[in-house]
């Protein structure tokens, strides 16, 4: 896939079964190398698809959501949200590229729209969490100005999490 053919676009309500179905597969290809086998069979796309009809039907000036989008289709997706009672802190979540489409520029292109719209807002304290073994996603990360900050061995799901902090 060619990044040239790539929109990148805010997200829209009705767009939440294309964001679910993506973030599942991203789930189910790339973290169940990482996760437990328990966690990748008990998860269910309905769920996934109520989580994201909910999200993407929020307004606020301080929360985006950004697809990429390749032929009508929804490959890539990113989150930025404000964190906490401090509006100058945000996390960045929610950032998966289909995995047929992984290494194709995509999640640099996210990555970009991300940052303008955090810089947009002012943000000043953006963290992220990673699965802390996924050397690839975390070199991503570290490439587009993100530096670590700590690493949670209990993780999620009993998976360690390396916590990033976007540079300024």
């Amino acid at each position: 896939m060619q990044t040239r053919s790539i929109r990148i676009r805010t997200a829209r309500s009705d767009d939440y079964r294309s964001v679910a179905a993506l973030i599942f597969s991203s789930h189910t290809i790339s973290f169940a190398p990482f996760a437990s086998s328990n966690w990748v069979d008990s998860r269910d796309l309905p769920e996934y698809q109520s989580k994201w009809q909910e999200i993407l039907a929020e307004e606020s000036l301080s929360t985006r959501v950004f697809v990429a989008e390749s032929n009508g289709e929804i490959v890539g997706s990113v989150r930025v949200s404000s964190a906490g009672s401090n509006e100058f802190d945000a996390q960045l979540n929610g950032m998966h590229v289909s995995p047929d489409a992984t290494g194709s520029g995509i999640g640099s292109l996210l990555m970009k729209q991300a940052i303008t719209f955090i810089k947009e807002r002012e943000f000043k304290n953006v963290e992220l969490g990673v699965i802390a073994a996924n050397s690839r996603a975390r070199r991503f990360y570290e490439t587009h100005g993100w530096e670590l900050v700590e690493e949670l061995p209990d993780g999620i799901e009993g998976v360690p999490i390396a916590v990033y902090r976007l540079r300024q």
